[in-house]
């Protein structure tokens, strides 16, 4: 049994609505006794983690003209192996690397900025630390990151149109 195809339009869509999600939880009052865990900064800054992998992910599959993960595993096998069912994939660094996003983010006109933030959300042992409660994040840093999520997804995401799916022929029984 399979699961869902990830499409383009599933990534892009994921990028969006976790980077909501983060908003969200950063937006609400904190708990005055122990926080929830799930609203805490650093549920927000793993959310914004995510939404920017996800977006990360769409382009590389945008820029290869890939509908789906799935397309991109038929064609490049290795290629899907290492970027989306490996550690590396939930990498920031490595797949900001793949997708040569320095001069990606210039090329749209926008300024590229390589600093702490960048450097905390590309920090080896994210996103686990931040998903397992190894690392907290404050909530001004949690809101730079999510400020950094926000500015990469509109570059990101911007143009992208869904690629359509091929038609799945019926198979004979």
């Amino acid at each position: 049994m399979t699961g869902p195809t990830w499409t383009l339009d599933r990534y892009r869509l994921a990028g969006h609505g976790h980077l909501h999600g983060a908003r969200c939880i950063l937006e609400s009052k904190p708990a005055k006794t122990v926080p929830t865990p799930a609203l805490t900064p650093a549920s927000a800054s793993y959310l914004a983690h995510v939404a920017l992998e996800c977006a990360l992910k769409a382009r590389i599959l945008f820029r290869g003209g890939y509908p789906s993960a799935e397309a991109l595993q038929a064609k490049l096998p290795k290629v899907h192996a290492h970027l989306f069912r490996s550690a590396a994939g939930h990498d920031l660094g490595k797949l900001a690397t793949e997708l040569r996003l320095e001069g990606f983010v210039q090329t749209h006109g926008k300024s590229w900025r390589e600093d702490a933030c960048w450097k905390r959300m590309t920090l080896d042992a994210r996103p686990y630390s931040l998903r397992y409660g190894v690392e907290q994040a404050d909530r001004s840093r949690a809101k730079e990151e999510l400020d950094r999520t926000s500015e990469l997804l509109d570059v990101l995401l911007g143009g992208i149109k869904s690629v359509p799916l091929p038609k799945k022929t019926p198979r004979a029984r």
